[in-house]
């Protein structure tokens, strides 16, 4: 039977593993893809470059909130791997992962007006979907962040009040 430190232990390095690779496959986007996309913009699209070029805008800001997140929640994975995930400091992170699903949904729902001109004019419904996506996923992390927030709150007073009492 395993110990519950390698069971932990090992659900950490998963998640780990699972960040970087959507961090680097977001980089890849960024670094590859979006830079394309951006200077042929115009030549693709001449009516709407502007909202094209907006989208992109939008999808490169959204990145830092991302990036800080995924920063975030890797100290959490450390504190857990320390036994150190009751404390202020894991609530303290919570709060910025949740604070920056917020800015990302933020980001984007200032961005669904050029998506819908995109989508307009080149008659694909489909990119307002996509825009609707990069609304919600970000949304509903951060709510789920949130109440997680709020549970490990209670968690981490049950655990002082406990210490005050031993």
């Amino acid at each position: 039977m395993k110990s519950s430190t390698t069971i932990v232990k090992g659900s950490t390095i998963l998640l780990r593993v699972a960040a970087g690779i959507i961090s680097l496959g977001i980089l890849a986007l960024c670094v590859f893809l979006l830079p394309q996309v951006w200077i042929h913009a115009y030549d693709e699209y001449p009516a709407y470059g502007h909202a094209v070029r907006a989208v992109i805008a939008a999808l490169y800001i959204s990145t830092i909130p991302f990036y800080i997140g995924i920063y975030k929640g890797l100290q959490i994975l450390n504190a857990i791997d320390h036994g150190r995930a009751f404390t202020n400091r894991s609530v303290t992170a919570l709060q910025t992962i949740a604070y920056c699903a917020g800015g990302i949904s933020l980001i984007y729902i200032l961005s669904l007006p050029f998506f819908y001109t995109w989508a307009d004019n080149d008659d694909a419904p489909g990119l307002m979907v996509i825009g609707l996506f990069l609304v919600g996923m970000p949304l509903i992390v951060g709510v789920a962040v949130e109440l997680l927030r709020r549970l490990l709150v209670e968690a981490v007073n049950i655990k002082s009040e406990n210490d005050l009492t031993v």
